[in-house]
């Protein structure tokens, strides 16, 4: 992976409500929500790869072998898993017309799991292993970023920890000062080609003496179009800038046509659960504390 740093471009801006609308969201009151890039890169690439890939095998092995089938019976249940064996075991010693002694299974029982002493372990790997996945899979969709362009705002919940920066008024005439101020930077997966990376903002923690800064990928995955991550800078300075910018840029807030992400994109942001959001009350709390304390009263 690298970063890589560019300056924005002085020219008639090329972003469109295509790519607009599908990376960012109003929440009203010139507040925007934009989408987390690694949620939809994480599941795309790594939880249904292996997910899909887990399962054909275990699908294949069910249907020939059944040599992960054996190991997850002993994982639930030992007897289930020796079931075969003893009947296979008892129908040998009828046939050479031995009868079964009492307490015969018990002694087989724990010899086989004297053999055998870590099939019960290799059941349990196969079991988690999968649903390891499909919990990645379900899990919600990630916590947006914020940007709260009347206040000059931009935050975030990371962990339980809240990271806020308040960008200095002089700088919504000057997008390249604020870009530098955001700390903006182009980041590019050794995964993907240059053109399908993300956008990352760099926050600072609610407590300046932290000193610490939380980098957040943001634009959807997969991108709407090459370069979106250029694309989406330069809408969000020109947004943060605007006097106001809900009313300036509405129109980008709005698809105009239905692209061919839109048929797929539910394989990205597939969830059994609600999005992780904010907490209003909390945050807002937390915003105004933080105000009152290191804002600038601008």
């Amino acid at each position: 992976m690298s970063f890589i740093e560019e300056p924005r471009p002085m020219n008639t801006p090329n972003y469109t409500p295509d790519m607009v609308a599908r990376n960012v969201k109003q929440r009203g009151n010139g507040v925007i929500e934009i989408a987390r890039y690694n949620f939809g890169h994480m599941k795309a690439n790594m939880a249904w790869v292996w997910f899909l890939g887990v399962m054909g095998i275990t699908i294949y092995d069910f249907f020939t072998t059944q040599e992960i089938l054996g190991p997850i019976k002993w994982a639930i249940s030992i007897d289930w898993g020796l079931e075969d064996n003893w009947q296979f075991y008892t129908s040998s010693l009828l046939a050479q017309g031995k009868e079964i002694p009492n307490g015969e299974y018990d002694t087989f029982r724990n010899e086989m799991l004297e053999m055998h002493s870590d099939i019960i372990y290799w059941g349990w790997f196969y079991i988690l292993f999968p649903l390891f996945w499909f919990c990645l899979l379900i899990s919600p969709n990630w916590r947006p970023l914020r940007i709260d362009s009347k206040r000059r705002l931009i935050y975030f919940w990371s962990w339980g920890k809240f990271y806020i920066a308040q960008y200095p008024i002089h700088l919504k005439d000057n997008p390249d000062g604020l870009c530098w101020f955001l700390e903006a930077e182009m980041f590019k997966s050794w995964m993907h080609r240059e053109a399908m990376g993300s956008l990352i903002l760099h926050i600072p923690h609610e407590n300046p003496e932290n000193q610490k800064k939380v980098a957040v990928p943001i634009g959807t995955y997969r991108p709407v179009c090459e370069y979106q991550n250029y694309l989406l800078r330069d809408f969000l300075l020109d947004y943060m800038c605007s006097d106001d910018g809900d009313k300036e840029y509405a129109r980008y807030f709005k698809k105009e046509k239905r692209i061919w992400l839109d048929y797929f994109g539910w394989f990205y942001r597939f969830s059994l659960f609600p999005a992780r959001g904010y907490n209003e009350k909390k945050t807002e709390a937390k915003i105004q504390a933080w105000l009152e304390k290191y804002g600038d009263g601008q």
